[in-house]
């Protein structure tokens, strides 16, 4: 116990001056309505004493109002430090739970996209449903009228596969990239990522090409380009994608832009360029720049 004032206004002064100066103290009423004033470690009781001499000298000193301002900020400040730590501790322990749970989001995408394969290969005319045909003088405008009269095939068209090794491919990088995202996030996020990504790369692959872009590589590339971003430049997320998984991916989409490849080059640009620049902007990195 470092002093007993009769009153509560100067001993929390007094505390709040030790607590500004790194020293730990509180105050608790006394049996006898008085208040004391404790330093919580011993060693730090001559620092306190030097303090209390002053204050009892001169409680009315400004310095010590001011300390009592910054005590008061410093407080706040430490909340807030103390919210954020707690957000980042409930997120941690979502993404735990999420780990343990299978991740049911990733899974649906490749049963759906599994089963219009199946289906287009037994009953070609629903495969032919699910993707926009429209009447018009060329490609670009039968697809874009096909597209307006039937509005769910701006996604559709993401499931469906033209071979049995452009399946394959796809779902094993779904698996893979949707898992984590799934993860690191919520199955909700997964889906709004592959509607953005698979709506826009249908649409970029029409203006593009003047054709139409089927299967999730467009949704694969945007979900690569989101973690490999959102991982380098983030240090709180969670996954990192290795930078020799991304030079090889990146090698074979230069290799898909020569000829005698048919592969929808929009569709992995729209997915990629829209999927890296939502990971580095998420990644805050260009706010911490700004600050700097």
């Amino acid at each position: 116990m470092l002093h007993i004032f009769a009153e509560e206004p100067p001993a929390t002064a007094l505390a709040d001056a030790l607590y500004v100066d790194g020293v730990g103290a509180s105050v608790r009423e006394t049996r006898d309505g008085e208040f004391a004033l404790w330093v919580h470690e011993e060693d730090e009781m001559e620092r306190a004493q030097a303090l209390l001499a002053r204050f009892l000298a001169s409680p009315d000193d400004p310095i010590f109002t001011e300390r009592q301002r910054a005590a008061r900020a410093q407080r706040k400040a430490e909340e807030a430090r103390e919210k954020q730590i707690q957000k980042r501790v409930e997120r941690v322990r979502t993404q735990l739970e999420r780990a343990d749970g299978p991740p049911l989001m990733t899974y649906a995408m490749i049963a759906i996209a599994v089963g219009f394969y199946l289906l287009a290969e037994v009953r070609p005319e629903i495969a032919r449903e699910l993707v926009p045909r429209g009447s018009g003088r060329t490609m670009t405008e039968a697809v874009l009228n096909g597209l307006t009269s039937r509005p769910w095939t701006f996604l559709t068209p993401v499931f469906v596969h033209g071979g049995l090794l452009h399946l394959i491919f796809n779902v094993l990088w779904v698996r893979q990239l949707g898992m984590l995202v799934e993860r690191a996030h919520s199955p909700w996020r997964l889906l709004l990522m592959t509607a953005v990504f698979g709506i826009s790369g249908v649409v970029l692959e029409l203006f593009w090409s003047g054709s139409l872009a089927v299967g999730l590589s467009g949704v694969v590339y945007g979900l690569l380009g989101y973690l490999y971003f959102r991982g380098k430049f983030d240090p709180r997320f969670p996954f990192v994608i290795p930078r020799t998984t991304m030079l090889w991916m990146m090698a074979w989409f230069a290799l898909c832009f020569f000829p005698g490849f048919p592969v929808a080059n929009g569709a992995h640009t729209a997915g990629l360029v829209l999927g890296s620049a939502w990971g580095y902007l998420a990644s805050g990195d260009l706010g911490r720049r700004a600050k700097r």
